[in-house]
Order: C-alpha cells, then sequence, then structure tokens
C-alpha cells in the first residue's frame, strides 16, 4: 500500500510549522521582556532597603579614643589606649565587653595586636544611652618585642558583645572599625613636652570593611586582661 501521508509512514518525522516557531520565538521575548520589566521596577526598592538598613545606627559603637601620655616615647610608662564604646539597650544576653585594637605600619602591615575584655559591670548610663570605656595597654613594642622607631602609625579598633553559651564565649554584636593615628615621639621629645592626655581623632567604618591586613599578628604577642 502506497503512503498517502509521510506522517503516517514516518511517526518520528515532525511536521515543521513556521507559525509555531514564530509564536514560541514571541512567548519567550515576552518573557524575558517581563523579566527585564520587574528587574527595572524591583531594582529600586532593593537599594533603597539597602539604604535604609545602613543608614540606621549601629547598635554597638566606639564613640571616643584617648591616649596618655601624649607626646609617648617608648621605654617608660606603656600607652594608654582607652576606648569607649556605646552599648545596645538590651544586655541581659551578653557577659563580656571584648575591645581590641591593631596597630599598624604606614605600610599597612600590623606589628601589634592588644586585646582585652571586660565584665559589663562597670556601664554607665548617662542620657539614656549605656557606655563602657576599656583601656588597652601598649609598650611601644612590636611582634618582636623591638621598640618601634618614631614615626606615626596606623591602628584599628573595634568591640565585640560576646555571650556564653553552650560552654564557649561567642562574640553576638561587632561595632564598626575605629580607624586612625597613633604618634610615637623620641625620648628626647617626651624631655621637652609634659605629658598630657589626647583624644585621637579617628574614622569609624559604619559599612564595617573588611579588617586590615592581619599579617604580622600573633596571638602570643597580644595583651589580653581576661576576667
Amino acid at each position: 500500500m502506497d503512503c498517502q501521508s509521510t506522517l503516517l509512514c514516518n511517526p518520528k518525522q515532525t511536521v515543521h510549522n513556521p507559525k509555531s516557531k514564530i509564536r514560541m520565538i514571541s512567548s519567550r521575548l515576552s518573557f524575558i521582556s517581563l523579566l527585564t520589566l520587574l528587574a527595572f521596577v524591583l531594582a529600586p526598592a532593593a537599594l533603597d532597603a539597602k539604604r535604609k538598613k545602613r543608614s540606621q545606627p549601629p547598635p554597638l559603637k566606639i564613640v571616643d579614643i584617648t591616649a596618655s601620655p601624649v607626646p609617648f616615647a617608648p621605654g617608660r610608662e606603656p600607652m594608654t589606649i582607652t576606648v569607649t564604646v556605646e552599648l545596645p539597650k538590651k544586655l541581659d544576653q551578653f557577659d563580656l565587653l571584648e575591645v581590641s585594637s591593631l596597630i599598624s605600619l604606614p605600610t599597612r602591615r600590623s606589628i601589634r595586636f592588644l586585646v582585652r575584655r571586660q565584665l559589663l559591670s562597670a556601664v554607665v548610663v548617662g542620657n539614656g544611652k549605656s557606655r563602657m570605656t576599656v583601656a588597652l595597654l601598649w609598650d611601644g613594642r612590636d611582634q618582636t618585642r623591638q621598640y618601634v622607631p618614631q614615626g606615626t602609625y596606623s591602628y584599628e579598633a573595634k568591640a565585640k558583645l560576646m555571650a556564653h553559651e553552650d560552654g564557649f564565649t561567642k562574640a553576638k554584636i561587632v561595632s564598626p572599625y575605629a580607624r586612625g593615628k597613633l604618634d610615637v615621639f623620641s625620648p628626647q621629645t617626651r624631655a621637652r613636652e609634659a605629658p598630657h592626655l589626647e583624644h585621637v581623632p579617628f574614622v569609624s567604618d559604619e559599612a564595617g570593611s573588611d579588617p586590615l591586613n592581619e599579617e604580622g599578628e600573633d596571638p602570643g604577642t597580644s595583651d589580653s586582661d581576661q576576667p
């Protein structure tokens, strides 16, 4: 029997319909156009939400840093770096405040890591805000225990609220970084000028960017006072 229809003789052979192809391509283009339109509509809203989140004040932040004595010359008493931290209102679940500072060369290579943890029993409340001060001591030495030469050094400070959970101490809230400079003088300069307390200018990194390169940081050379 002669085949009157190609489709009947060969079921695997498909019929190519140009109109069907056009409709399929049109549907795909419409779908892509819809996705593009949604992206343009939703992107500004997502960006505004991100900006609002960034504009909110952090619950934990460093509000003041002082250094004493100034001028500071290594070899005598250490420099006391006093960091004042503004705390969140609710502190029930937190046990400790940890403040640390990474001191670096102008080349951004770190030379000393200072850290101290302190119980929250010394919280001071004023104007509806809770604050606490923690003192870090730097003897003017680097990670090799050698006195650093005269010059200007960078520091990067941050604060953490710590809590005890399951037998471990964990960080629950971390403040933005506070970055600034510390000046180290020669003993001759120290002899000529009377030492005093000085507020250290710093910039708070509200976005919480990555810390400085921690090359040279050695837990064995950190100054830590644990309660």
